[in-house]
C-alpha cells in the first residue's frame, strides 16, 4: 500500500495544490486531466445541455446496473428456490446444514470484500465486476452438478467470493457519474431490480419446476440463471463504462460536461493512489461505524428473508410450487416501496434521507409483528403480512444513497464501502441461524431476531441525522468566521478534484 502524506491547512494552500495536481496529477483525481486550466472547470453549465446529458447517461448505465442488480440477486436467492423442490434431501442435509448453506457464500463475500474493494480503485470498477460475472455464472452452473454438502458449500464460498464487487460497483459507478441529488433516484431505480428478482425470479421458479426431465427441477434452476449470468457478464465487457472519461459514447464536451458538472458533489471521481491516512480516517469515523450498523441491521432481515422467505410462506400451507409464485407479489411491493421512497425523500426539504427510511422500516416491522403473533389458520393475513416486510428494502436503498454522498476521499470511500459490506456480510451470517428447523414453519426465533434488527436500524438511523447534522452546524459556523477570506469558485473545484477527504475538504456538508 502507497503511502501518503496528509495536506495540511487545505484552505491556505488550495491554489499550490491546484498546481500541483494541474501539473503532474499525482494524488488528485483521474478527472482533473481532463481540463487544461482549472478555470476550465469553473465555468457556468448550460442547464437545457446538462439536462440532455443525464438522458443520454441514464440510458446508457443505469439499464447495464439495473439488470446486473436483477442477475446477481437471482443468483444468490436461486438456493431459496430450490429448498422447495427437495434440494435438502437430494444433498442429504441435516441439522443446520441447510442455513450453512446461506451463510458460506457470505464468509467468501467476507474475506473478498477489501481486496476487491482496492482492486476496483487500481483497475476499470465495470471490466473487474464483468470479469467477476462470467466467472460465477459458471460457479453457479457448477451448483447444478453437487450431490454433496462438502462441494455445494465450497462452491457457495467461491460464489461469495466472486459477487463480493457487485453492489460496490453498483455504488462506486453510480457515485462517478451522478450528483448528490441524483444519486438517491438512481439507486432507487437499480434497486428496485431487488423487487423485480423477486418477482422474475419466482416466475422463472415456478416455470423450471414444471421441466420433468432427468434431473431433478433445482439442479435446471442453477444451470439455467448460471449461463444468463455468464452471457450478461460479457455483454457487461463491452457495455458498460465506468465514469466519463472511459465512455466511447461520449464526445469530448460531453465529456468535460460530465466532470464539470460533479463539482458540487466535493467527492471526485476516482484517484488510483491508495492513501494511508485516508484508511486509518475511514476506521476513526464515527459515520464508518454507523454504516457498520446499517449493513448489519439490514443485511439480518435479508439473511433471512432470502434463504426461508418460501419455507416461511410453505409453513402458511401452501405447496412448493406456489410458495415460489407468492414471491412476485413480494417483489412487486419491493419495486413500489423503493420507487417512491427515493421521490419522497427528493419532495421533502432538505432531503431527510433517515426520516424517509425510518418511515419504509415500520411497516416492514408490524408485518414481521403479525407473522409472529396471527394465529396459523388465518393464512391469507399471514400472507399479507409476509408481503408486508419487504418494505424494508427501501431503507437500504436510501442507505447506500448515504454512504456515497457523505464520503470523499477515493482510499477513503473505498474503505468506508468495504466496512459496509462487510457488516453487510455479518447480517447475513446471522440470518439465516436465527431461523432454527426445529421451530419450522413457525421460526419464532428468526421473526424475535428480525424484529430485533428492525429496531437497531430505526435508532441508528436517528443518531446518524442528529450527528451529520451537528457536523454540519460547526461547519457552517466555521465558513462564517472564515468567510472574510472569501474562498472563490477554483477554491471549490480544487477541493472537489484534490482526493480530499470530507473531513480535511471545507466545502464539503453532509446529507442526512
Amino acid at each position: 500500500m502507497q503511502s501518503s502524506e496528509k495536506p495540511n491547512d487545505t484552505h491556505v494552500e488550495m491554489a499550490e495544490l491546484g498546481k500541483d495536481v494541474l501539473a503532474k496529477n499525482e494524488g488528485g483525481d483521474v478527472a482533473i486531466k481532463i481540463f487544461a486550466d482549472i478555470h476550465d472547470a469553473t465555468e457556468p453549465i448550460d442547464p437545457a445541455a446538462e439536462r440532455r446529458l443525464v438522458r443520454k447517461i441514464d440510458m446508457m448505465v443505469i439499464p447495464f446496473i439495473c439488470m446486473t442488480y436483477l442477475i446477481t440477486y437471482i443468483d444468490k436467492a436461486t438456493l431459496g428456490y430450490a429448498a422447495v423442490f427437495h434440494l435438502s434431501e437430494d444433498l442429504h442435509l441435516h441439522g443446520k446444514q441447510y442455513s450453512w448453506l446461506g451463510s458460506l457464500f457470505y464468509f467468501g463475500y467476507l474475506v473478498c470484500e477489501y481486496p476487491t474493494s482496492f482492486a476496483m480503485q487500481k483497475v476499470s470498477v465495470s471490466k473487474w465486476l464483468a470479469g467477476n460475472i462470467v466467472i460465477w455464472g459458471g460457479i453457479t452452473m457448477a451448483l447444478g452438478g453437487c450431490n454433496t454438502f462438502g462441494s455445494f458449500a465450497a462452491l457457495r464460498v467461491i460464489l461469495g467470493a466472486l459477487e463480493s464487487c457487485s453492489t460496490p460497483a453498483f455504488l462506486l459507478i453510480t457515485a462517478m457519474w451522478y450528483t448528490v441529488e441524483e444519486q438517491p433516484i438512481r439507486i432507487g431505480y437499480w434497486s428496485t431490480f431487488l423487487g423485480l428478482a423477486n418477482a422474475f425470479g419466482g416466475l422463472l421458479a415456478y416455470g423450471i419446476g414444471h421441466i420433468h426431465g432427468k434431473l431433478e427441477s433445482w439442479r435446471y434452476l442453477f444451470i439455467i440463471i448460471g449461463a444468463i449470468s455468464s452471457i450478461w457478464g460479457i455483454c457487461l465487457w463491452f457495455g458498460l463504462a465506468e465514469n466519463a472519461l472511459s465512455a466511447r459514447w461520449l464526445s469530448a464536451s460531453e465529456k468535460r460536461l460530465a466532470v464539470e458538472r460533479l463539482r458540487e458533489n466535493q467527492t471526485g471521481i476516482k484517484t488510483t493512489k491508495i492513501k494511508t491516512y485516508q484508511v486509518i480516517e475511514a476506521l476513526t469515523d464515527p459515520k464508518s461505524w454507523f454504516f457498520f450498523l446499517f449493513g448489519l441491521s439490514t443485511q439480518v432481515v435479508n439473511g433471512s428473508a432470502s434463504n426461508f422467505g418460501s419455507l416461511i410462506v410453505k409453513g402458511f400451507g401452501y405447496s412448493s410450487l406456489k410458495s415460489t409464485l407468492m414471491q412476485v407479489p413480494y417483489g412487486f411491493i419491493i419495486v413500489v416501496a423503493n420507487i417512491s421512497a427515493m421521490y419522497v425523500q427528493r419532495w421533502i426539504p432538505g432531503q431527510r434521507r433517515c426520516l424517509v427510511a425510518v418511515l419504509y422500516v415500520l411497516p416492514a416491522m408490524a408485518g414481521a409483528v403479525g407473522i409472529h403473533t396471527l394465529p396459523r389458520e388465518h393464512k391469507g393475513s399471514l400472507l399479507a403480512c409476509y408481503w408486508l416486510t419487504s418494505t424494508y428494502t427501501a431503507s437500504f436503498a436510501m442507505i447506500m444513497s448515504l454512504i456515497t454522498a457523505n464520503t470523499a476521499g477515493s482510499t477513503k470511500r473505498t474503505v468506508t464501502s468495504a466496512l459496509f459490506f462487510v457488516s453487510y456480510c455479518v447480517g447475513n451470517i446471522i440470518g439465516p441461524f436465527a431461523f432454527k428447523p426445529s421451530e419450522a414453519p413457525v421460526y419464532s426465533s428468526g421473526i424475535i431476531a428480525m424484529l430485533v434488527a428492525y429496531c437497531v436500524e430505526i435508532v441508528a438511523l436517528l443518531a446518524f441525522a442528529f450527528y451529520a447534522a451537528s457536523l454540519n452546524r460547526k461547519r457552517e459556523s466555521m465558513a462564517q468566521r472564515a468567510s472574510a477570506g472569501g474562498a472563490d469558485d477554483d477554491d471549490r473545484v480544487l477541493a472537489s478534484f484534490s482526493d480530499l477527504t470530507d473531513r480535511e475538504n471545507p466545502h464539503f456538508r453532509y446529507v442526512y
